[in-house]
């Protein structure tokens, strides 16, 4: 069978753009190279403007009924003592991505997407023009169009030759559930020397802490029941967190080579959606929401390229148009303020600027989310 569209990962974008695809009544395959439910990486925190994304994709009950912790401030501090606290513009949820990931993939197979997890992708041949073959580890499968979806850096990557993979990055991050600490209805980002650190609250009560790092930080000492870099602690309000915290996670997940680095919307024809198309700095938007995003604007491009409504060139050329017009500067401030944070001298300048002048420090806070449909 030849499907009209395989989606390559099963995370945000994927599951998204594969739910509405099928909604549509199209034939979509989902791969996924990991065995469901798994633990990822990430912030998992997400911006208010899922909530209508998650109603189109009907998992919202769902959301609601797991318990999504509801966050309304946010609080910044630097390892010099500077320190900025602001109302987020609007209510952010707390979810894992251990929930979240299993929720939009059972919804895919409800509607009758071919879902298929512990399925690694070897390779993709082919074009728009005469359809493309996707090489797995359980065989061949056909299909008139392929989303990559397989997030910020992966070895299809590699195997595809993508420009940015050949760049080496010296940025590394991990993330896991710790308790111990009440911060309760806030999203806390601490600044120390060469990297930044979230604390924010999950829908189990475990507060996700995820940081990135310049790699010379790994290879320091760490906590040794925490398995934190002792690095961390240079910030005096992470040093109190971690003080009282107890990691629960078994293990850390973690990603080394992070980049920022801008990347292509289409590679060998290949659409790429969500990180696998571009990552937001983790200070600077979220990009839990910015995948799902993804999935909204580019599904009505790939619907008229499949109708034969547009031509790929046209296809091509008004997704790249959309995407750079919705992510373009939320990508540019996210690499700027990444930036200034992990260099302790801009970061203690930055947040005592937002300290003096809140309005400054809330326009970044609204700048970097993305707005609700209506």
């Amino acid at each position: 069978m030849t499907y009209d569209a395989i989606a390559i990962g099963a995370g945000l974008s994927g599951c998204s753009a594969a739910i509405q695809l099928a909604k549509r009544g199209y034939r979509v395959l989902l791969l996924e190279q990991s065995h469901y439910p798994i633990h990822k990486l990430c912030g998992e925190f997400l911006s208010i403007e899922v909530t209508e994304a998650f109603e189109n994709l009907g998992i919202l009950a769902q959301v609601h009924k797991v318990g999504a912790h509801p966050i309304h401030r946010a609080y910044l501090t630097t390892a010099g003592g500077a320190s900025f606290r602001s109302d987020l513009p609007s209510t952010a949820l707390g979810l894992s991505r251990y929930q979240l990931d299993l929720m939009l993939f059972q919804r895919a197979q409800e509607l009758n997407v071919d879902c298929q997890d512990n399925t690694k992708v070897v390779s993709v041949v082919g074009n728009l023009q005469e359809g493309f073959i996707v090489n797995t580890s359980k065989g061949d499968f056909t299909g008139r169009l392929v989303l990559g979806a397989f997030g910020k850096r992966s070895p299809l990557d590699r195997a595809l030759n993508r420009e940015f993979i050949q760049k080496k990055s010296p940025w590394v991050a991990y993330k896991g559930h710790f308790t111990g600490v009440d911060i309760d209805d806030v999203i806390e980002l601490h600044s120390f020397p060469n990297g930044y650190c979230g604390l924010s609250q999950i829908e189990t009560g475990e507060i996700n802490v995820c940081w990135i790092a310049h790699e010379r930080v790994m290879k320091e000492a760490t906590y040794k029941d925490l398995g934190v870099p002792e690095s961390l602690a240079k910030n005096p309000v992470l040093a109190d967190r971690f003080h009282n915290m107890k990691r629960v996670s078994t293990s850390l997940q973690g990603l080394s080579q992070i980049t920022f680095a801008l990347k292509e919307n289409f590679h060998n024809d290949i659409c790429m959606i969500g990180d696998t198309a571009g990552m937001i700095a983790p200070l600077c938007g979220d990009g839990m929401a910015m995948a799902l995003r993804s999935a909204e604007i580019v599904v009505p491009f790939v619907s008229q390229f499949l109708d034969n409504q547009l031509s790929a060139i046209a296809f091509k050329q008004e997704y790249v148009n959309a995407w750079r017009k919705e992510f373009q500067t939320r990508l540019q401030l996210g690499r700027m303020i990444h930036n200034c944070f992990v260099q302790p001298p801009l970061a203690d300048m930055g947040v005592n600027l937002c300290q003096m002048f809140p309005n400054l420090g809330n326009w970044i806070i609204g700048a970097t989310r993305g707005k609700p449909n209506n």
